[in-house]
């Protein structure tokens, strides 16, 4: 009988240390490609009158913190922005602000003010899709002297793994 135990601790014992070593599979793939599409489907409703010229585009991966060499296992999410530059005109960061939010909010995007500084207004949007739970802030300006007219979006995909990534150079 204590043999069958013994076997049966030894058995436990070796599937959970062979699961504390099994790594989960990084998605940071798959929240590149959707990142980048929830970014380009938020930012087609912004009027095209109101752009003064082509949007600055970034997509990369970001690495949560980890003590010494980075590991399969870190945190990771996907960030995809644009950086809009708008007509000089009044209201038109205002505008556009409400075509995203609007856009947004008739997709099942949950709005809340993120934070007010020095006359830039950022909003942030949520929504749990199939993959987890998103994330996009949108930053604006109302008119005012000496602030120029944009628009910036932000695109946060749910936490992953690293897996085999690297880091961006």
């Amino acid at each position: 009988m204590s043999r069958l135990v013994a076997a049966l601790a030894v058995a436990v014992l070796a599937l959970a240390l062979g699961g504390c070593t099994m790594s989960a599979e990084s998605r940071l793939d798959e929240f590149h490609a959707e990142a980048d599409r929830i970014l380009a489907d938020t930012v087609a409703v912004v009027p095209e009158d109101l752009i003064a010229e082509d949007a600055f585009l970034e997509s990369e991966p970001r690495f949560g913190p980890v003590e010494g060499s980075p590991s399969p296992s870190q945190p990771a999410w996907w960030q995809s922005r644009a950086y809009y530059n708008l007509v000089t005109e009044t209201d038109a960061s205002a505008r556009a602000f409400e075509a995203v939010a609007t856009h947004l909010e008739e997709d099942g995007w949950t709005r809340s003010r993120v934070r007010e500084i020095d006359g830039w207004i950022t909003d942030g949007f949520c929504h749990e899709l199939d993959s987890g739970d998103w994330y996009i802030e949108v930053t604006w300006v109302p008119t005012a002297p000496d602030l120029a007219e944009i628009l910036r979006v932000l695109v946060v995909s749910p936490t992953t793994v690293r897996g085999d990534n690297e880091s961006p150079s």
